[in-house]
């Protein structure tokens, strides 16, 4: 579709075939399909979700860096840096990309450590990166961004926005991520 065009109001996504555009037919429905042009199967895949752990310490001891989300879903809720994965991206570029993006806070790629894996009840992954303990210092400052209220330490487990984040960060608070 050319920067003018619009999907016109009654188009069904995942309606027509992702290679050759052909509709699936009236009531088809359900994952994998066929295409009846071309024979492309389309899948179905949950999309992934990288998720950053990053401890960071000051004359307090030591907290998680969380957001307060100004987007849709969960505007207003506190949650940890993440969103998806990116084609072709490596889940620990996009726990960092995710970081920055959320924070201002950069972090190497390489730092980054697998300590979870969860799957939500709509059916995505989530794949948890832990970064190495910062001190508060290093940090810039928290400020708002396109997705952030800014950043702030979440010094103890709590409910945030989504389930299987309060299930990290209490596995975290608790030292079971060690």
């Amino acid at each position: 579709m050319s920067e003018t065009q619009h999907p016109t109001p009654n188009s069904a996504p995942d309606s027509h075939c992702s290679s050759c555009g052909t509709p699936f037919g009236e009531g088809v429905t359900g994952w994998p399909r066929t295409c009846p042009a071309c024979a492309t199967v389309a899948y179905r895949n949950p999309l992934p979700v990288a998720v950053a752990l990053q401890p960071v310490y000051d004359t307090k001891g030591t907290g998680l860096v969380v957001i307060t989300r100004t987007i849709a879903p969960a505007r207003g809720g506190i949650a940890l840096p993440g969103g998806y994965i990116d084609d072709r991206e490596d889940w620990r570029q996009a726990v960092v990309r995710e970081l920055k993006e959320e924070t201002g806070i950069d972090a190497a790629s390489r730092d980054v450590r697998l300590i979870d894996a969860m799957s939500s009840p709509d059916g995505h992954l989530l794949l948890f990166g832990s970064l190495p303990e910062r001190p508060v210092e290093s940090l810039p400052a928290s400020a708002a961004t396109d997705e952030t209220e800014g950043w702030h330490l979440l010094r103890r487990p709590e409910e945030l926005a989504f389930p299987l984040h309060t299930r990290a960060v209490r596995a975290w608070f608790e030292g079971r991520y060690v």
